[in-house]
C-alpha cells in the first residue's frame, strides 16, 4: 500500500508535488510552539492584570494633617494627625519632621526649636502638656484619620501654644509607611508618594511620638 505521505514526483517535470510525513511533523511542532507561546502570554497578562488589582485593593495614602479647633469638645486645641485616604492598611515605619531647614526626630525637639518662650533659672523647665499617641508601627486602616498629639490651650504656656499654632505651617512630616503586601512608600507631601523598596530610608525605626 502507498503511503499518504511519501514523495510524489511528476513524471514530466521530475519535480516533488506532495509532502512528507517528517515536514508535516516539523510544521505542527512549530504551530505547537506559537500556541503554547500565545497561551503563556495570555497567562502572564491575566495574571500581571491581576496583581495590580490585588494591590489596588490593599494601597494605603497617608495624608499629614493639623489643625487649632476641636468641634467636638469646643475647645482651642492644637491637633495633628494622618489620615490614611487609601482602600488599604498602612503599617506606620517612621517619621521625619523638617522645619525651617532642619530636621527633627521627635516633636519634643521641634517645639524646642520653634515655639517653646526662653525661660531662665527655675522657670526654665518648659513641659507640654499634650495628649499623645504612638505612631510608629501603628496601623491605620484605610479611609481612617489617626490622631497622634493634642495640645490644649488652656493646659499650655499661651507663649509656646501661640507660638506652635503660627509655625505648624512652616513644618513638614516625612512618613515611610508600608501596605499589609509589604510594598512602601515614602510621602511629604499630600498626594505626591514615592514607592521605595523598605523601610526606613534614613529615618530611624526607635522614632516615637511622644512627650
Amino acid at each position: 500500500m502507498k503511503d499518504d505521505f511519501e514523495i510524489e514526483t511528476d513524471k514530466a517535470s521530475g519535480r516533488r508535488t506532495g509532502i512528507t510525513a517528517e515536514r508535516l511533523n516539523l510544521i505542527m511542532a512549530i504551530c505547537a510552539i506559537l500556541i503554547s507561546a500565545a497561551s503563556f502570554y495570555a497567562t502572564y497578562l491575566q495574571a500581571e492584570s491581576a496583581e495590580k488589582q490585588v494591590k489596588a485593593m490593599t494601597l494605603p495614602l497617608i495624608q499629614f494633617g493639623h489643625g487649632n479647633w476641636d468641634g467636638t469638645d469646643k475647645v482651642k486645641r492644637i491637633s495633628f494627625s494622618l489620615n490614611n485616604a487609601g482602600v488599604g492598611p498602612a503599617i506606620i515605619k517612621s517619621i521625619l519632621i523638617s522645619y525651617n531647614g532642619s530636621t527633627y526626630h521627635s516633636f519634643n525637639k521641634f517645639y524646642e526649636s520653634c515655639c517653646l518662650p526662653k525661660l531662665e533659672g527655675n522657670d526654665a523647665k518648659n513641659k507640654v502638656e499634650a495628649l499623645t499617641s504612638p505612631l510608629v508601627n501603628s496601623i491605620i486602616p484605610g479611609q481612617t484619620p489617626l490622631r497622634f498629639i493634642s495640645i490644649d490651650k488652656s493646659k499650655n504656656d499661651d507663649v509656646f501654644w501661640n507660638n506652635l499654632n503660627n509655625e505648624r505651617w512652616k513644618m513638614t512630616l516625612r512618613v515611610c509607611y508600608c501596605s499589609m503586601l509589604g510594598e512602601c512608600y515614602i510621602t511629604e507631601k499630600n498626594g505626591i508618594v514615592d514607592e521605595v523598596e523598605s523601610c526606613p530610608i534614613d529615618l530611624p525605626k526607635s522614632t516615637l511620638i511622644k512627650n
